[in-house]
């Protein structure tokens, strides 16, 4: 990395010359024409049109010692393409079995994933069912003792009442004998 922002020289690479076919070292060949070919001969047919020059080369014997091709250079086009196929077929499903073996092997563990989850699901709504039938029966207990809690206060209440015209009756009276015994007391003085 350079320094100080300035950039890296990279070596340049050498641009090779531009082709100009006219440089090429060996003379050119001229373009062959009919007129070029030696002892050329017109068809008998049409005297415009040149013979074959390889019908005058010598013919070559054939020799049959040679070894016969193998079987499967005489298949026909036919064979051949169903021998491509075949093989294809067998790329395409090695392929595929690969394919499908990951596949099923990362299922499979998506499955135990899941499993456990269910399970640890199943464990955690387990403990809510209980936590809300102890909830229920602490608000039943709450709602029972506030109830025994009110007949009590309510019990209290009517004694206190009772106690209010038991007194409502006697203070009359214990004002009088008050008066009155004040009143023997101040004689007695």
């Amino acid at each position: 990395m350079a320094l100080f922002d300035k950039k890296e020289k990279k070596p340049e690479l050498p641009v090779p010359p531009a082709y100009n076919p006219n440089m090429m070292s060996s003379p050119a060949m001229p373009a062959p024409t009919p007129n070029n070919f030696p002892n050329m001969n017109m068809t008998e047919n049409n005297p415009n049109i040149p013979s074959n020059p390889f019908d005058k080369l010598p013919k070559m014997e054939m020799n049959n010692n040679l070894a016969p091709l193998p079987s499967e250079n005489k298949l026909n086009n036919k064979d051949h393409t169903e021998l491509m196929t075949e093989d294809i077929e067998k790329i395409t499903e090695s392929i595929i079995s690969e394919k499908w073996g990951k596949l099923s092997s990362e299922l499979k563990n998506m499955m135990e994933w899941k499993n456990e989850l269910s399970k640890q699901l199943d464990s955690y709504k387990k403990k809510v069912e209980d936590l809300d039938n102890k909830l229920a029966q602490t608000q039943t207990a709450m709602i029972g003792k506030v109830d025994e809690y009110n007949k009590s206060i309510g019990d209290v209440n009517v004694e206190i009442q009772a106690m209010g015209k038991v007194f409502e009756k006697l203070i009359p009276e214990f004002t009088n004998n008050v008066k009155e015994l004040s009143e023997i007391v101040k004689k007695h003085k």
